[in-house]
């Protein structure tokens, strides 16, 4: 039996010759490959990019592809994400961006009041349990992937003379670092007009506490025991534990020590207790709700610092 092009899909095709010319070439090259999803279904793109990977390690490859697709973006690592942009004529890169926000910026969302960028799933999960429905209705909240890519998309803005509202809503450990964010931005903006340091500080803010997020959530949810208990159905004694041993799992690493204890994955983990965190905690969020209804209502902002 032969089996050729004319009996391949075209997605069969396409990968062949991705995987003959990786082997045809030896090894310890560059292939360079446009819309690598194309003619692969979801299911399909997340095996090939398991495989893309081990063959490009083995055979010292290296590819460079453009992708439309979110389960290719999400396969790769964070330091091998690119998103490339011309602003004010210049192009512009910026590496390390998440999913959400490189599909916002193909999709060219632009249905909301306000575009608040956040460095993560955490923030993003606290942002929607310290707003209310109103308001949630009004935002955008965008996970953009680090600090030093949300200033840069600060800056990206204010270089294009950005309309749309924005303000970056900072990890608490990164206000220590807003003079080291704030330069960054500068020099990704390439200005040096006066006015470009206000400009930013008036659309920084930043989440409780002086550390990481996932760290003052969980030192905070050990004030509110039994409500915290309850949102997961744990034994109150048990649950005081279970929140030590996220605190103890090391950094970011948190929620997942805690779901494995009472039995849900991370993202249910922080579907539960988040929103119950920000209820009861609820007055330390009062700033951030401030610096979101200004923006939303026209009101000068008040810098957080």
């Amino acid at each position: 039996m032969v089996y050729s092009g004319f009996n391949m899909g075209a997605g069969e095709n396409a990968l062949f010759e991705i995987f003959s010319s990786i082997y045809e070439s030896g090894g310890k090259s560059l292939i360079v490959i446009d819309e690598i999803e194309l003619g692969l279904h979801s299911e399909a793109q997340r095996k090939f990019m398991l495989a893309l990977k081990e063959t490009c390690q083995a055979t010292h490859t290296q590819v460079i592809c453009t992708t439309h697709s979110r389960d290719i973006f999400d396969c790769l690592p964070e330091d091998a994400r690119f998103f490339i942009e011309q602003v004010a004529g210049k192009t512009k890169v910026t590496q390390g961006i998440s999913s959400d926000f490189a599909m916002a910026k193909l999709g060219a969302r632009q249905d909301r009041e306000l575009q608040i960028f956040v460095e993560d799933d955490i923030a993003q999960a606290v942002l929607t349990g310290v707003l209310n429905a109103t308001t949630r209705t009004r935002v955008d909240v965008v996970r953009i992937g680090s600090a030093g890519a949300m200033a840069r998309q600060l800056a990206a803005a204010y270089v294009r003379g950005e309309r749309r509202k924005i303000i970056a809503v900072f990890d608490g450990d990164q206000a220590a670092l807003q003079v080291k964010n704030i330069a960054h931005a500068k020099s990704m903006a390439e200005t040096s007009n006066s006015d470009f340091e206000n400009w930013m500080l008036a659309r920084m803010c930043y989440l409780p506490g002086n550390t990481w997020p996932e760290s003052w959530l969980v030192q905070t949810a050990k004030n509110f025991i039994p409500m915290i208990a309850a949102a997961v159905g744990a034994d109150e004694d048990e649950m005081a534990m279970f929140l030590d041993y996220g605190l103890q799992a090391g950094k970011h690493k948190e929620f997942g020590e805690i779901a494995l204890r009472v039995g849900l994955s991370r993202s249910q983990a922080i579907s539960a207790l988040i929103p119950t965190i920000c209820t009861t905690a609820s007055a330390e969020f009062e700033f951030l709700r401030e610096k979101i209804d200004n923006c939303l209502n026209d009101v000068k902002p008040k810098q957080i610092v």
